[in-house]
């Protein structure tokens, strides 16, 4: 019992000895020889590196690896002056505890921790990185070779950066657990890693972004001919592997490298693709049953350096199934491609080439063949041969046209093409002649409009590709456009080219169409101001047609449309044009075509085209009807108006607002064998006008009436301030009128006049007039004012009731039949009312003086001069004679009356006014007169 305690304080003691020592180990070892590793690893820098090495610390620790000694330095970083090119958090050592005293390092195991690489070169190709020289000019041997049986780095990051290249690399290694012979010639390292791969670029291409893996290695290096070998080398990443194999050597008088490095393996297709368009897919990163996969083969040989790409091949197979293709919601069913990437001769993107062998994709009865390749990526020219059968959906899809589930029908293509491809900012090189060949046929192609019950556009077309000057024959496209039909043949030359932004001084388009159109429909255009406010307009798709076919430089074709529906009484069929462009000048040489009421139009004109629109339209025209009626005329005109006022420029890349065209002209010339205009009735009708800035300007309007002649001129607006009224401005001479005919047509005007049958006679007279007409293009009386002179000449009234009543004491053989002298007269006009100033009748009865109003259908007042005595005593038979003989030689009576006579209750009534009243309402009269006059600012120069 006695030998336990004496066991227990041996125990106790060595134990007490251990730990003293253990403490006091590390602390003489720091003092000793902390300072002198501080030192040899300053010396060893400075000898094999002229970068600038930071201040770190020296610890040792017996504990933590017993019984051997770790020796820990930390916060290593070297820069180059400016910024750190290489540096660690933490880097322990665990050694021999003898080592010291044998001078012979054997290191078992090595940890570093928050290990940083950092590698630039920048635009000019200069490099900036960790630099370490095995010996130096002063002939110091080297460091002592070591084998370490454990390396363990945890949260390393590698990143470098080649902005000559632009390219880049960033790689962060959570743990890696390797080992490393460096006893022997040749170094050897093996071991396990995994990480995350931050990102590869490639000029503008991202690939592995953010992506784990893991992977095995296993390297050899030969210091004497610096060369590195890759062998049991595998990744993990995306669930597939990637196995790595090569060798790279230092150049011996040269800066870089020379390598000869193979990478092969599969990756799933969709993260493949996710990395080249991370922001449009969605994520199906493991599901390699849904995306497939890609089987490539990379190979890097040839000289590298920072300034010096090497030559690298890539070759690639994909099969796919159910493949959700990027940014549509089109799923492929099966697609399989096979295909290489070469960077050529020269290693850069102007030799470079991408080799499609094959691709294929089947989505049901759809198939799509491609077979080509990409050439010189600073200006791409592509080779393809493409074969096809699908669907217009499809289809729509695939070229990632909008509103695709708007499509319908199939389309067949058998199509070889070479073309530069156009970039924005390129301009293609006009060195590379492109070319086509090939057809594409569409059957039962639908295009519905969004909302619509029905297809708008239903078409077949058979089309040809003609290598020959980029041609397109379009042998024929014919359908229906909102269910009326439609019919294309021609060809048009340099199409190609012109898609491509080509110089269309060498390469002008030249287009070569005959079409047909069963319809236009203009026949509810708004007129602006009309309608609720946003109200829909029906030209987009007129526009939209017509920008389709002036398109290009040089331009011919023959357009017929069966029928154009406008807003107005009259509509156009037989429509034929023929249509030159060259340039932004749109010739039409010839117009041909029919009006629905029996008239033919026949003209010529131009225009021109660009960005803008239809710029400066200019149409003579000549219009011939047997039979016209001016009101469908009129109705012809604003109708046409009303389109123009509503056109879109159709070639713009946004939907425009309606913007009226400004800047044209219509010369227009009109001639029908007969005229009706509401109760106008003529013939032998001429006109000529000039339509412009919304107003319709009368040259000359010329006709036959009421056994006389008719000639007007004046301007029509066409834009009035409703949509159902027109501002008319007109100057009408009226030579040898028929009054009897004349007061007929008053009467079915239902005018409160005349009847035709009380009076004879003929008039000359001159008309200013000013009135708005109605959705019927008739006058409104209630916005008409009209001043006319007139002359007129043998005029007879007969059994009229007014004046039989008024002179009622006369016996009724005197007042049934009243011849008059010439009569020269005035007359105003002003919402429904007359004036009549100085209006002298003299007839076979007296000498009559007539002033006063008239307003129709209602109130009438007159101011009458005569001389009773002559109603009472003259000779009405000699009276008669002289005026039938034209003698003025009689003597006109000094005698006169003054009497009043008023419309009362529809009757006429009259009573005797004094001479001084009567000159007062005389002079009121004509102070009124020309207040009004004046008001409406009549001229009444132009009847002198």
């Amino acid at each position: 019992m006695a030998k336990r305690p004496l066991i227990l304080k041996i125990v106790l003691g060595v134990a007490g000895i251990l730990l003293v020592t253990g403490l006091l180990i590390p602390y003489l070892l720091t003092t000793v020889y902390g300072d002198r590793i501080v030192q040899y690893v300053r010396d060893q820098f400075s000898r094999h590196s002229q970068q600038q090495l930071a201040d770190f610390q020296v610890r040792f620790s017996m504990l933590r690896n017993f019984p051997h000694l770790t020796i820990q330095l930390d916060d290593i970083s070297v820069t180059d002056g400016q910024r750190e090119v290489i540096g660690m958090d933490q880097a322990r050592f665990v050694v021999g505890l003898t080592d010291f005293i044998r001078k012979r390092l054997t290191v078992r195991k090595v940890y570093i921790k928050g290990a940083r690489f950092h590698q630039w070169v920048d635009s000019t190709g200069r490099k900036t990185a960790f630099l370490w020289e095995t010996g130096n000019a002063r002939g110091q041997s080297r460091v002592r070779p070591v084998n370490i049986p454990e390396l363990r780095l945890e949260d390393a990051s590698v990143t470098v950066e080649n902005a000559y290249k632009k390219s880049a690399f960033a790689l962060l290694i959570r743990q890696a657990d390797l080992s490393g012979d460096m006893t022997r010639p040749i170094i050897h390292v093996n071991g396990t890693l995994d990480g995350t791969i931050g990102h590869v670029t490639n000029r503008q291409t991202v690939l592995f972004r953010g992506q784990p893996f893991s992977g095995q290695v296993g390297y050899d290096f030969n210091p004497a001919t610096k060369t590195g070998t890759f062998h049991h080398t595998r990744l993990q990443t995306n669930g597939q592997e990637i196995r790595i194999a090569g060798s790279h050597a230092r150049l011996q008088k040269e800066e870089g490298s020379w390598l000869d490095l193979r990478l092969k393996g599969l990756q799933p297709t969709h993260p493949m693709l996710a990395s080249l368009f991370p922001d449009s897919l969605p994520a199906h990163p493991t599901d390699t049953t849904r995306t497939g996969l890609i089987s490539f083969e990379y190979r890097i040989d040839g000289k590298s350096s920072p300034t010096v790409r090497p030559h690298t091949h890539l070759a690639f197979q994909l099969s796919a199934r159910n493949y959700p293709l990027p940014k549509t919601p089109l799923v492929l069913h099966s697609v399989e491609a096979q295909g290489e990437l070469d960077n050529g001769p020269a290693h850069e993107r102007r030799t470079t080439t991408l080799t499609l062998q094959k691709l294929r994709i089947l989505s049901g009865t759809d198939t799509l063949s491609v077979q080509g390749r990409l050439t010189d990526l600073t200006a791409p020219v592509v080779e393809a041969g493409i074969q096809g059968n699908l669907a217009l959906r499809q289809l729509a899809r695939l070229m990632h046209w909008p509103g695709d589930s708007l499509y319908g029908g199939r389309a067949a293509v058998a199509l070889e093409v070479r073309s530069p491809l156009f970039l924005p900012g390129k301009v293609p090189p006009v060195s590379i002649e492109p070319f086509w060949k090939g057809t594409l046929k569409v059957k039962d192609g639908q295009i519905r409009r969004p909302g619509a019950a029905a297809p708008t556009a239903a078409f077949n077309a058979d089309i040809h590709f003609v290598r020959e000057n980029n041609m397109i024959r379009l042998v024929e496209v014919a359908g229906k456009l909102g269910g009326r039909s439609f019919r294309v043949n021609g060809e048009i030359a340099n199409l190609l080219r012109y898609w491509l932004g080509g110089s269309q001084n060498t390469h002008p388009v030249r287009t070569n169409l005959v079409a047909y159109w069963e319809e236009l429909d203009f026949s509810d255009v708004l007129r602006p101001g009309a309608g609720p406010a946003g109200a829909a307009r029906k030209t987009a798709s007129t526009d939209s047609m017509l920008a389709g076919f002036l398109f290009g430089t040089e331009y011919s074709a023959l357009v017929r449309i069966g029928q154009v529906k406008l807003p107005s009484f009259e509509n156009l069929e037989n429509v034929s044009i023929a249509i030159r462009k060259k340039g932004e000048t749109v010739q039409i040489p010839r117009l041909h075509l029919r009006t629905t009421l029996g008239g033919t139009i026949v003209g010529l004109g131009h225009f021109r085209f660009n960005r803008n629109g239809i710029q400066k339209p200019y149409g003579a025209l000549r219009l011939s009807y047997e039979r016209l009626n001016l009101q469908r005329l009129l109705g012809l005109l604003a109708g046409l108006n009303g389109i123009q006022r509503n056109y879109r420029n159709p070639t713009a890349a946004v939907q425009p607002r309606a913007k009226a065209l400004k800047d044209y002209r219509f010369d227009l010339e009109v001639k029908a064998g007969k005229l009706d205009y509401h109760a106008l009735k003529g013939t032998n009708f001429g006109l000529k006008a000039v339509v412009l800035e919304d107003e319709a300007q009368l040259e000359r309007l010329t006709m036959q009436a009421f056994e006389g002649r008719l000639g007007a001129r004046g301007a029509m607006k066409l834009d009035g301030p409703q949509a159902t009224s027109y501002p008319v401005r007109l100057n009408v001479s009226l030579q040898e009128m028929n009054l009897n005919q004349l007061f007929r047509a008053a009467e079915e005007m239902n005018l409160d006049v005349l009847k035709s049958e009380n009076i004879r006679g003929e008039v000359n007279c001159q008309i200013t007039l000013r009135t708005l007409l109605d959705k019927d293009f008739l006058p409104n009386m209630d916005n008409t004012t009209a001043y006319t002179r007139a002359s007129l000449r043998r005029m007879e009234l007969i059994d009229v009731q007014p004046i039989q009543q008024a002179l009622r004491f006369l016996p009724r053989s005197k007042t049934s039949h009243i011849y008059f002298e010439d009569v020269e007269a005035q007359f105003l006009l002003h919402r429904n009312r007359i004036l009549m100033p100085d209006l002298n009748l003299n007839n076979n009865l007296s000498f009559l003086q007539l002033d006063g109003d008239y307003t129709l259908n209602k109130e009438a007042s007159f101011l009458v001069e005569v001389s009773l005595t002559d109603l009472l005593f003259g000779n009405n038979r000699r009276r008669i004679q002289r005026i039938q003989e034209a003698d003025t030689t009689r003597r006109k009576s000094v005698l006169k009356n003054h009497l009043f006579l008023y419309r009362d209750l529809g009757k006429y009534r009259m009573k005797v006014y004094g001479k001084r009243d009567f000159e007062f309402q005389k002079e009121v009269l004509l102070r009124e007169w020309l207040s009004e006059l004046k008001r409406e600012n009549i001229d009444t120069t132009f009847t002198r």
